[in-house]
């Protein structure tokens, strides 16, 4: 008897965590006609940026000389990451990342939904809720390429009824490009920590904005895919 309610107790954890997992996301965008209807977009206060961006200095102690000459050149790099670090610093204090974010959501939504922006969350149709749990920028190393990283949630709801429609939760780490920072291609493919030690605040200011617009639209790009997905069922 004791080991039939023991899997009977199973069952229903199994049951509970399926349920919980089935609330992660909703997708209700076929049940409502968006076109020509308004949306307001808002955000909940984000947390404070985190900067993940370090260098470890390895020593080489079975040689001297090239031990001498690694500790040197670690340390220089090293000192590199924290002047990056410290410019990103003060880039952030000129760029609103997360007001960006939701700009650029706002308007990309619209047009994806065909609905028009309302800045009033009390007389638009549809509600559109932003959370941020988590973001900052990642360069885990000297030369690896910078990123935007951020863990947020998104979702839709009907404002008359306060049902929700739609909801995703996604993690973006979207990659510095030269062309976001003014580079152009003189430093391959990415941004490193090393390249961006040697921006002005102003300059990484500009590239911080294209990586929250970018970051945007892939959550905007999510939408999309769901709309067309809730069309055909």
């Amino acid at each position: 008897m004791k080991q039939v309610a023991m899997k009977m107790a199973a069952v229903a954890l199994v049951a509970a965590a399926l349920g919980l997992g089935a609330c992660a996301s909703t997708n209700r965008l076929g049940d409502y006609e968006f076109r020509g209807a308004t949306l307001s977009t808002e955000m909940r206060t984000p947390p404070e940026p985190r900067l993940d961006i370090d260098y470890n200095v390895n020593i080489d102690t079975g040689n001297a000389v090239l031990s001498g000459l690694s500790v040197l050149t670690n340390l220089a790099k090293a000192n590199q990451a924290s002047k990056a670090a410290g410019a990103m610093r003060d880039a952030l204090l000129f760029v609103d990342v997360p007001e960006i974010v939701r700009q650029e959501t706002a308007h990309s939504c619209s047009s994806v939904l065909e609905t028009m922006e309302n800045d009033s969350p009390f007389s638009s149709d549809f509600r559109l809720v932003l959370d941020i749990h988590d973001w900052g920028i990642d360069a885990r190393s000297y030369g690896s390429s910078a990123s935007l990283h951020m863990h947020l949630t998104a979702s839709l709801y009907h404002t008359a009824s306060s049902e929700l429609l739609w909801s995703r939760t996604v993690t973006v780490d979207q990659a510095a490009t030269p062309s976001m920072f003014g580079l152009g291609q003189i430093v391959g493919d990415m941004v490193t920590a090393g390249a961006l030690a040697q921006m002005t605040p102003s300059d990484l200011a500009s590239g911080f904005k294209e990586l929250a617009r970018e970051s945007a639209r892939s959550l905007v790009r999510r939408l999309e895919r769901d709309l067309d997905a809730s069309r055909y069922y």
